[in-house]
């Protein structure tokens, strides 16, 4: 067998054995993994036709772009980005480059490429960062309209990776449409809440672009999406997709989103719904148990994820590595996700029962004792769910 192979297989089979809690993962279905190990994966297209052979992919392509707008009741939609991060890129591309940018800082929730030195390095974009709350990791809404209204950049983005509420979307939106700005929204990270009608509507609540990955909440494949009511936004956009920010947008991957839509507007929004339920009822748990997390004046959160409040990064490395000997997976920041959890069928019951372990790990319990506890609770919830 070839090391690659051996190196593959060691990984499903450690993985198997874990508790995945990181919040920018999911699972994908079985017809969404064999969507992407087809001949699809070795295959070109373009716009308008160039290459041969291309009958079925080309109806495909459309079919994803169709399912998409359905389910996010959307006029406009670009599935050719190869990640949230390119989204975003194609994004700054086109409505902000050489200009000004609005964002939350990286330590106050927003997405880590927004830091002066990632994509407004890349980019020539003068960031503007939005006040706001470290606890909650909400943008203040006063505060952030002096900001914009003295500043006025091009683009301001809401939405991040930290995100445990619903953003303020139509409070500033009136004020950046106010002074032609524009308003996006990073839904990466709540994607599938979106979809799912469970947590807010960006589009209907004013913001003119939804940017976000696919395979965090929505179960996807690993990818991007933008969505937008605009036409002329669509097209300013599209004109930056081939030969700019992409060649080939892998079309194994937009047929694995096309399954992956089918499945969500059959499931999404109970998925989503028990989604939500569970990071409630993992925060009230943990908190009872005296550990401490971001957002507890507000509920903790209304989203896929708790985040554990350990303020020094060093501390939080030792414990990131302190769970995973006991078979738990989160990150670098401690934050705790429920969407692969509940598409393998756990809810409420399981949820106080990972509070303690995650607890039991903590508080230094030998690894070996607290990873077979967690492996007992994994062999009961071996199949997925919504698929």
């Amino acid at each position: 067998m070839s090391r690659a192979l051996e190196l593959i297989r060691a990984h499903q089979r450690y993985r198997s054995k874990t508790l995945n809690m990181i919040p920018s993962e999911n699972v994908q279905s079985p017809r969404v993994l064999k969507a992407l190990a087809t001949d699809l994966a070795g295959r070109y297209s373009y716009r308008p036709r160039y290459y041969g052979g291309t009958k079925y992919i080309d109806e495909l392509w459309s079919y994803a772009e169709e399912k998409a707008k359905e389910l996010f009741k959307a006029d406009y939609v670009c599935v050719e980005p190869l990640s949230g991060h390119i989204a975003a890129l194609l994004t700054y591309i086109t409505f902000a480059k050489d200009g000004k940018l609005a964002a939350l800082p990286p330590e106050l929730g927003g997405y880590p490429g927004n830091a002066s030195d990632k994509l407004p390095d890349a980019l020539n974009l003068e960031m503007v960062y939005l006040p706001g709350d470290g606890e909650s990791l909400l943008p203040d809404v006063d505060k952030s309209v002096e900001v914009l209204e003295r500043e006025r950049p091009k683009l301001v983005v809401l939405g991040g990776s930290f995100m445990l509420f619903p953003h303020p979307v139509r409070e500033l939106a009136e004020v950046v449409h106010g002074y032609g700005g524009l308003l996006a929204y990073d839904g990466s990270h709540v994607l599938g809440l979106i979809a799912g009608g469970v947590f807010q509507d960006p589009l209907r609540e004013g913001a003119d672009i939804l940017f976000a990955s696919t395979h965090k909440t929505f179960p996807g494949p690993q990818g991007g999406i933008i969505l937008t009511n605009d036409e002329e936004i669509y097209r300013k956009l599209y004109a930056n997709v081939f030969h700019k920010i992409a060649d080939n947008v892998h079309f194994n991957r937009i047929a694995a989103l096309a399954v992956s839509i089918e499945e969500f507007s059959r499931y999404g929004r109970r998925y989503a719904e028990k989604i939500i339920a569970n990071a409630k009822e993992l925060a009230r748990n943990l908190d009872a148990l005296g550990v401490s997390l971001k957002g507890k004046a507000r509920g903790f959160t209304e989203s896929h994820q708790a985040i554990l409040d350990f303020p020094d990064e060093g501390k939080r490395m030792e414990l990131r590595d302190r769970l995973e000997e006991c078979g738990i997976i989160t990150d670098g920041d401690l934050r705790l996700g429920t969407s692969e959890v509940t598409r393998r069928g756990m809810g409420k019951r399981e949820m106080a029962k990972i509070a303690k372990l995650v607890k039991r790990a903590l508080d230094g319990e030998d690894p070996k004792t607290v990873k077979k506890d967690v492996q007992k609770l994994l062999r009961r919830f071996r199949k997925l769910r919504y698929c």
